[in-house]
């Protein structure tokens, strides 16, 4: 797994390469992300292309290269819950929730699909810090600059989630 680290310095060596690079490696984690949000592949694609315009058009004006992360995946999110709001808007019957979850290829497919089923039971918040602390690597105080929330908050909805898998895990035992 490439660090942070190591994508701050290629941002830092400001050419057009190391960008690509940077771009390159970002761009299946923030896909991931926008799945977790969007359940849709195609859809997600599509946030994420706009995002990695956003991104593009917008790196310049980033003054500190060490909120970058933070940064990049504030900018997907927005574009993914602009996505819903534009579709919910021209398709006022549709349920986000009942897009199909994006397929996932893993030697343990079944105890992933298993804890995915038992975090999407979760709210939406919760599923959005959940996703964000464990599977893209945040702590809570870049998650807090991401939804934009106080660390506190974040530190609750976090507890508030694992409580709620834990009672699910229960439940399923």
């Amino acid at each position: 797994m490439i660090n942070k680290v190591y994508i701050e310095y290629l941002l830092l060596k400001d050419d057009q390469q190391s960008f690509e690079q940077v771009l390159s490696i970002i761009q299946p984690k923030l896909l991931a992300f926008a799945c977790s949000i969007l359940k849709n592949q195609s859809s997600a694609q599509d946030a994420l292309q706009d995002s990695l315009i956003a991104i593009v058009k917008g790196v310049k004006k980033l003054k500190d290269h060490r909120k970058f992360h933070a940064w990049i995946y504030q900018v997907t999110r927005n574009k993914c819950f602009d996505m819903i709001r534009k579709n919910q808007k021209h398709n006022n019957d549709s349920d986000i929730d009942s897009i199909p979850e994006p397929s996932i290829e893993d030697s343990d497919r079944d105890t992933k699909l298993d804890m995915m089923s038992m975090i999407n039971q979760l709210p939406h918040k919760q599923k959005n810090i959940i996703h964000l602390f464990y599977y893209a690597g945040f702590n809570v105080i870049e998650i807090a600059l991401i939804v934009n929330k106080p660390a506190g908050t974040v530190k609750s909805i976090l507890y508030d989630a694992r409580q709620t898998l834990k009672q699910l895990l229960g439940d399923q035992i």
